[in-house]
């Protein structure tokens, strides 16, 4: 029998039919089904859920790309130019610096670069899950880590997990929970473990750091290109706003960065998005505007939630953990079905949701979502 449009969308289902009929958002996969006439279109969906940055580069961005454009028909010649700027922002070399395809294939290169049967990841739980996951696909082992009762990662207990490990995974400020530890503090726990464990590295990641206000706060990239036991990486998904374009970098030692080189594309990325990379780092302006606007909105959206009665943590990123006093997956589930996407359940989180910061009108829609949704019974 003839397999129609008819017969393959009723075989497929309304999901299918879904995808026959109408534009597709990456938030669409994996959400929950929703009550009949109850969710806005899929474009109209406030989208909280993946710690992006919700203004689109800006002119001077999209006019970069836009001439990049003419030399797509040519190999990549640019991304020295970027190594250049991203080098001079840090007061490091060219030697130093490492593009990769966002920092989630940095982190992801990490693993095998410098995990092996006999030396362990070292991660907190929760924290950012791209070196979790790709060691456990590996085969490798893990020693995960439970955040303190403040949901900071536990500093002490990851250092006492360290010795004779081949990677520590510092994620800071982390995510899912926001929080941070001061740079002098994650400094004196490499020299500690240096004594102890010479061969161990230590990866920060810095993803947020544009967000962090605090004076005690500041980049650990100048001693990574010193210090051979650690990598910080950095990306232009978050203040940049280029999550889309997948570009994001590592600094190091010459050596480390070397070893780091043989598990990656080796810094070969699209020509455009080495273009808005280049337009982008040196608008100082941009930085500043973003950074503010996300103050604006994460502080409207965090008193929402505690004059409603629930509790917000301290978050120095562009997202904030709520206890939601109740299964988060229920909680999202809710607001997806009212046009309002948040974050997916985390381990060690039984009752907490994250919500990214979207624009300070979206976050005052979405605090009427989220008022109607408390409201009910847990």
């Amino acid at each position: 029998m003839a397999l129609t449009r008819r017969r393959f969308v009723e075989a497929l289902g309304v999901a299918g039919a879904s995808f026959l009929g109408s534009p597709v958002r990456a938030e669409q996969v994996g959400g929950s089904p929703a009550a009949p006439g109850s969710v806005q279109p899929a474009l109209d969906l406030i989208k909280l859920d993946q710690n992006e940055n919700p203004h689109s580069p800006g002119s001077t961005v999209s006019k970069a790309v836009m001439e990049a454009l003419t030399q797509g028909n040519r190999y990549p010649k640019n991304a020295g130019d970027l190594v250049t700027a991203i080098a001079k922002l840090h007061g490091v070399a060219g030697e130093n610096i490492l593009l990769g395809s966002g920092s989630g294939e940095l982190l992801k290169a990490s693993v095998p670069a410098f995990v092996d049967s006999r030396r362990a990841l070292v991660a907190g739980l929760p924290t950012f899950e791209t070196c979790t996951n790709t060691a456990r696909s590996l085969g490798l082992p893990v020693r995960e880590v439970a955040v303190d009762a403040s949901l900071r990662l536990d500093l002490p207990a990851m250092e006492d997990a360290a010795g004779g490990a081949g990677l520590v995974f510092f994620c800071n400020p982390n995510n899912p929970t926001g929080t941070t530890w001061p740079t002098k503090e994650i400094e004196a726990m490499i020299d500690r473990l240096a004594q102890r464990s010479p061969e161990t590295v230590v990866m920060v990641d810095e993803a947020y750091a544009h967000f962090v206000e605090s004076k005690d706060y500041w980049s650990l990239a100048p001693r990574a290109a010193r210090d051979r036991r650690l990598i910080v990486t950095r990306t232009f998904s978050k203040v940049f706003g280029l999550a889309g374009l997948r570009i994001g970098y590592a600094v190091g030692h010459p050596d480390t960065i070397a070893a780091l080189k043989l598990t990656t594309t080796s810094g070969l990325l699209p020509v455009t998005s080495v273009a808005a990379a280049l337009a982008a780092i040196g608008d100082e302006s941009l930085i500043r505007d973003q950074v503010q606007s996300n103050r604006a909105a994460r502080t409207a959206i965090t008193k929402s939630f505690q004059n409603l009665g629930f509790k917000v943590f301290p978050s120095d990123t562009n997202f904030i953990l709520v206890d939601v006093q109740r299964k988060p997956e229920d909680f999202r589930a809710a607001c997806r079905e009212r046009g309002v996407m948040v974050g997916r359940p985390f381990p060690g989180l039984p009752s907490h949701a994250r919500i990214s910061i979207g624009t300070l009108d979206e976050m005052q829609r979405a605090a009427t979502v989220f008022k109607t949704v408390l409201a009910k019974t847990a």
